[in-house]
């Protein structure tokens, strides 16, 4: 490390960091970076600008110790590093300002912290951002996370949020100030956490990185244009979307306020390119334009994030969810994100975000509506997400137990236990997320634990059905087998989809296009070109066969129901996932017998499989 150039605030009273360190927090010996590199409206660095009564910095400092982050390093320009020593909190963690000239340099501190240690994560992120800790908890905090981002599907700090593409929970493209994201799903919100394994890979993309940036690509001159002509038409259809007040005053006229009415297209007129270059921004408009143009290409926090993912580390996703986050570098938007902040219960915004996005429509509308709560009574009464597990796995049993007797009494109480024991299967999960007390162990037991229940509660059905007099072990063993035949089919194909990603060729670092062929002429052609260095002709790639075209074609038709809600619940439904199946057992098994219930599982459970490997089996010819 450069020592001799960087300025050093002591370090906090380690008995103060080891009080904080318990449940929910960084792994032992994580170092974060904050890069201070944007600009603000005065000029200086926009870390530095006011937050209530500190900086938009010294809170992430905080913000980091109460996090256990003990060792903080801070890259900033050379001019701002006095300031920025100043500014940071005093007590606080072991903090280092590392002074750089340019993005070229940060990479290479970068590299130089990546290859201190390799027994602990590297965080890096801006140092200018906006966000409640649980955010920031949710990717330093989880140990099923090596390596991770956070993200968010919204349109949080568009146009010009960072885009990425992700599937199946792995970011498979990620975007920069000279990197294209084609077909972009999720926007990067400037928090990379770097595994222990990968911080070598880092290291060494990161010093590529320096070298390609040293003498850059005429390539990475025309994606910045192309960006910055991008983000100011969308700003552009911003002020246009604002064009119905103007709409009523009459041509020429000036409105009531006083203000001539902007320019804007006429009636009828087509919304193209040059009539967007034509629409005049407003001053804060453009002077927001301005900061983002130039705190773009200091980016190294994306550049990093580019080079891990076109070097073949799997990255996964912590989602922001409902939590706030914004990148203020002006005056007026610490204004408005304060404003927007207030609002928020962090507490409910985090007892909501608890509960999956992806559950079933059972789970959703007749469970997490209450579970929910009982996850935070169970965290504030110091209980573990594992001990709520065993808890969940000891009702099944006791409704198997029920349905073991074959006598109407038992099977209705046997139907009420089972879904307690689906609710505090769905507690364990939610409290996990809540009190962020994650673990590989826990997720692993409640897979396994899932799966006993629901096996055991079928013995118990068979049992009481033979008990009562009906013939059932074999239907039991048709449920039985086509449930194990599911399991095993949801864990191969993602195993396969896993590799499948993993194999996946990547662009080089040196190529702003992320696909394997960019197209042959990209927007915009002639205004960039000019101002760009000569880029090397490209060959369109051959389309993909007629099959390939057709199931593509039957999967966008899919796909575009889910925009139907009542359409997308009634997908999940169909794949008859484990609420619904808990819930079928329990209505027939209570109303019904024994008999009933494994037909309804067996002719359910069959349709749900056609359906689902159908529609993987379109996913696979498609690609």
């Amino acid at each position: 490390m450069r020592e001799s150039l960087a300025h050093q605030r002591p370090a906090a009273d380690s008995g103060a960091a080891d009080r904080v360190a318990v449940g929910g927090l960084a792994a032992e010996g994580t170092t974060s970076v904050l890069v201070a590199t944007a600009a603000g409206d005065d000029g200086g660095p926009a870390a530095l600008l006011a937050w209530e009564q500190t900086t938009l910095l010294a809170r992430l400092v905080e913000q980091m110790a109460s996090l256990g982050v003990r060792d903080v390093r801070v890259l900033t320009r050379t001019a701002w590093s006095p300031a920025v020593t100043a500014a940071l909190p005093a007590g606080g963690p072991r903090t280092l300002v590392l002074p750089s000239a340019d993005a070229a340099e940060d990479l290479r501190h970068i590299a130089e912290i990546a290859r201190e240690r390799a027994d602990a994560p590297l965080v890096l992120l801006y140092g200018d951002i906006v966000t409640h800790r649980e955010a920031l908890a949710g990717v330093l905090a989880d140990p099923r996370l090596a390596t991770a981002i956070l993200s968010t599907g919204a349109r949080t700090g568009r146009p010009f949020a960072t885009r990425t593409r992700s599937r199946r929970g792995r970011v498979t493209s990620a975007g920069s100030a000279y990197h294209h994201v084609q077909r972009p799903t999720m926007s990067f919100l400037g928090v990379l956490k770097v595994g222990p394994d990968d911080r070598g890979r880092a290291a060494g993309q990161a010093d590529e990185l320096a070298a390609i940036l040293a003498d850059p690509p005429g390539v990475f001159a025309e994606e910045m244009l192309i960006k910055e002509r991008r983000w100011r038409h969308s700003l552009a259809r911003s002020v246009l979307g604002h064009a119905e007040e103007l709409d009523a005053v009459p041509a020429g006229e000036v409105p009531a306020d006083g203000e001539a009415p902007a320019w804007r297209p006429a009636p009828g007129e087509p919304i193209g390119p040059e009539v967007l270059d034509a629409v005049e921004l407003p001053a804060d408009v453009r002077e927001e334009l301005a900061l983002r143009v130039q705190a773009a290409p200091e980016d190294s926090v994306s550049l990093v994030l580019v080079g891990l993912v076109r070097g073949g580390t799997h990255v996964g996703h912590s989602y922001l969810r409902s939590l706030f986050w914004a990148r203020p570098l002006s005056a007026p938007s610490i204004a408005e994100a304060e404003e927007r902040i207030v609002g928020y219960d962090e507490d409910k915004v985090l007892l909501d975000s608890a509960v999956k996005a992806s559950d079933g429509f059972f789970t959703t509308f007749f469970v997490s509506p209450y579970s929910r709560y009982i996850a935070r009574w169970t965290a504030r009464r110091g209980l573990t997400p594992n001990q709520v597990t065993a808890f969940s796995l000891a009702l099944g049993f006791l409704a198997a137990a029920g349905f073991a007797t074959g006598e109407r009494w038992g099977l209705i109480a046997g139907a009420i236990l089972l879904q307690l024991a689906f609710t505090f299967d769905c507690v364990d999960g939610q409290l996990a997320r809540y009190s962020r007390q994650f673990s590989k162990l826990g997720a692993w037991l409640d897979s396994i634990f899932d799966r006993t229940k629901e096996y055991v509660v079928f013995a118990g059905l068979a049992i009481g059905g033979t008990r009562m007099g009906e013939s059932v072990w074999l239907l039991a063993g048709i449920a039985l087998t086509l449930q194990i035949a599911r399991h095993m089919g949801d864990f191969s194909f993602g195993t396969s989809q896993q590799l499948q990603i993993g194999a996946t060729e990547h662009a080089p670092l040196h190529r702003a296009w992320d696909g394997p062929n960019p197209p042959a002429v990209r927007w915009p052609p002639e205004s960039v070109v000019a101002a760009a260095a000569p880029v090397a002709e490209v060959v369109e790639a051959p389309a993909p066969p007629l099959r390939v075209r057709m199931s593509k074609g039957l999967l966008s038709v899919w796909h575009r129901v889910d925009r139907l809600g009542a359409a997308r619940w009634l997908k999940k439904i169909v794949a008859f996932p484990i609420g619904e199946r808990f819930a079928a057992i329990s209505l027939t098994a209570a109303i019904w017998s024994a008999h009933t219930t494994f037909v309804v599982l067996i002719v359910w459970g069959g349709f749900a499989a056609v359906y689902t490997l159908t529609g993987r089996f379109l996913r696979s010819i498609s690609r």
